[in-house]
């Protein structure tokens, strides 16, 4: 095994994991664990991996499904109440975000996840997840409708339901 390779794939691949957990709503710690059990199933398979064009979104794709995971093992919801004074802008955002991603059916959680936290392209996330371009679109589209309506305050909808 070239470890070599993986060496320098773990170095460019580490942050890039941890961010995508800290954003599916895992702290710190629990991001650094995610991301290094995906990296850890990486190299376990690293040999069939090694040369795929996506290994990256292989395995941003595993680190979001450990975060989600995890989430809902620790059915943490957000809190009820004034936020606003108990916690950072950005920590209640996270924490809306986990519950809303929670809230999304699996493929479209991973679909999200890799397209709008993970940053990428549509093409890539269709070869991690195994999915048509098509699907993928569908997916994306069907999640930020579900996140946009979950996330934003019945008051701003303008829709009547609030």
């Amino acid at each position: 095994m070239d470890d070599s390779r993986f060496e320098e794939f773990f170095d460019l691949t580490y942050e890039r994991a941890q961010r995508v957990a800290r954003r599916v709503g895992l702290d710190a710690f629990e991001a650094e664990d995610a991301a290094m059990e995906a990296l850890t199933r990486a190299y376990m398979r690293w040999r069939r991996i090694c040369d795929l064009p996506w290994k990256e979104a292989w395995v941003l794709r595993v680190t979001a499904n450990l975060a989600v995971d995890s989430l809902r093992r620790s059915s943490r919801r957000a809190p009820v109440g004034d936020l606003s004074t108990q916690f950072e802008d950005d920590t209640v955002e996270r924490i809306a975000l986990s519950g809303a991603l929670q809230a999304l059916p699996r493929r479209q959680c991973e679909v999200a996840v890799l397209c709008y936290l993970a940053d990428l392209p549509e093409r890539d996330v269709a070869s991690a997840l195994s999915m048509r371009l098509g699907t993928v679109k569908s997916h994306a589209h069907r999640a930020r409708q579900t996140l946009k309506t979950l996330l934003t305050a019945p008051d701003e909808r303008g829709d009547g339901r609030g």
